[in-house]
């Protein structure tokens, strides 16, 4: 079952090993990053960051498909991340059940754009995805890790902002 859903350009790192994995009780993360999943090296690094007992893989946006959907029935507790909110949108445009929460956390300033929350950068392409998977029914949470220090917000308490 997938139990959490996180956009984080660090893909799998202290915070996730020590706060969100254990958190909600995470045995199985899909990451789904084209880059990462095409260099041996970067892709070797990402399967071996998580906690004992949990199998981590990272796959190209096309290969990731299979596993999300087998794990969408499965027991398997799952964490599906990706670097981008659009990456994200196009899991649902593909796989239209996903679990219906974004956990969007740490995102890099690349493009024109402004900063929604500290250390998350929002260009007009991820605004473009995150109105969309909004509009998909998908809640919206900008927030780096529990217990950070700032207060959660919702995109559906801020989208008329933006």
């Amino acid at each position: 079952m997938i139990t959490f859903i996180r956009v984080d350009d660090r893909l799998i790192h202290g915070q996730c090993q020590t706060k969100i994995i254990p958190m909600n009780k995470i045995n199985r993360v899909i990451g789904v990053d084209d880059n990462t999943a095409n260099n041996p090296m970067l892709k070797r690094i990402f399967e071996m960051a998580a906690p004992s007992g949990v199998r981590v893989t990272v796959h190209t946006f096309e290969d990731a498909l299979t596993p999300i959907s087998k794990c969408m029935v499965n027991d398997k507790r799952t964490l599906i991340i990706a670097r981008r909110p659009s990456t994200i949108l196009k899991l649902y445009e593909r796989i239209p059940d996903l679990y219906k929460e974004v956990n969007i956390a740490n995102i890099p300033m690349e493009n024109e754009g402004f900063l929604i929350r500290k250390d998350i950068w929002i260009d007009n392409e991820q605004l473009a995805a995150i109105k969309k998977l909004d509009e998909l029914g998908v809640n919206l949470f900008f927030q780096q890790f529990p217990g950070d220090g700032a207060e959660n917000f919702y995109w559906k308490d801020v989208k008329s902002k933006y």
